[in-house]
């Protein structure tokens, strides 16, 4: 893909972004729905990130998710991203909390404009499938790096090809829509077929080689499941919701070495 074709992707994944600023965390598995769910996220991030406090890059940031709560476990965060609505969001969320030392930066996820080895965790969630390049960022990534670091990605099976999965999304979408008096199957959020053909993540085939993607990256690297805040987000859904959101994530942890 050119610089000029990839600049305009990216604008337009930014542009739709910007839209869902302000309702972004008002989804299942986007924000925050319960004390349970927090205190999950909590242990997970903590158990992952013992040394405190570290120096993080949330690249991807959005509305802030985990930079707020790695700056509530101490952490020191920087969080950058495309979309100028998200971190409007994310700024504010930091200010009403009290969080006056999380910086907050328009940021290109495959571009950092960092220095080498800057940092002791490079982190991200629910963003490589919005990525022209992946491969790139991850390089970019393990770059800001200090030596003995962690890049820590958070991902999911949105994109692989199931059939179960499928079949509870569907019948799922149709319990809200009959429950709510909408069109469940319309999100604002949704990609073009152009725009899907250009992010290779979104392609069954290659969503399943995140883990590979990143081993050969050149770190040590290690796999964890998030069971544990999965279950917190499903006690607090209907069964439409359940069945809409069947994911499980996939926790990548790779070691600069």
């Amino acid at each position: 893909m050119s610089i000029e074709n990839s600049l305009e992707v990216k604008n337009k994944i930014s542009t739709i972004w910007d839209k869902c600023g302000n309702s972004y965390d008002n989804d299942y598995a986007h924000g925050l729905k319960s004390e349970k769910e927090k205190q999950e996220w909590l242990k997970l991030l903590d158990s992952m990130i013992p040394v405190k406090p570290s120096e993080i890059l949330d690249v991807g940031a959005g509305t802030g998710f985990l930079s707020l709560l790695l700056s509530e476990l101490g952490h020191q965060c920087k969080g950058i991203d495309l979309s100028e609505g998200m971190l409007s969001r994310a700024k504010l969320k930091a200010q009403e909390n009290g969080f006056k030392d999380i910086i907050f930066e328009i940021g290109d996820a495959e571009n950092l404009d960092e220095p080498d080895n800057r940092y002791d965790v490079v982190i991200n969630r629910h963003l490589v499938w919005t990525l022209p390049h992946p491969k790139k960022a991850i390089s970019e990534w393990v770059r800001v790096l200090k030596p003995g670091g962690h890049l820590i990605i958070i991902d999911g099976d949105w994109f692989h090809d199931s059939f179960s999965n499928k079949t509870k999304i569907f019948i799922g979408t149709c319990i809200v829509s009959v429950k709510e008096g909408k069109n469940a199957f319309k999100n604002v959020g949704n990609y073009d077929d152009e725009l899907i053909s250009k992010l290779p993540m979104m392609h069954d085939e290659n969503a399943r080689q995140l883990v590979d993607m990143a081993k050969k990256s050149g770190l040590d690297i290690e796999v964890r499941d998030a069971k544990a805040v999965e279950k917190a987000e499903k006690e607090i859904m209907s069964l439409g919701y359940r069945l809409k959101n069947p994911y499980k994530r996939t926790i990548i942890i790779g070691t600069k070495i």
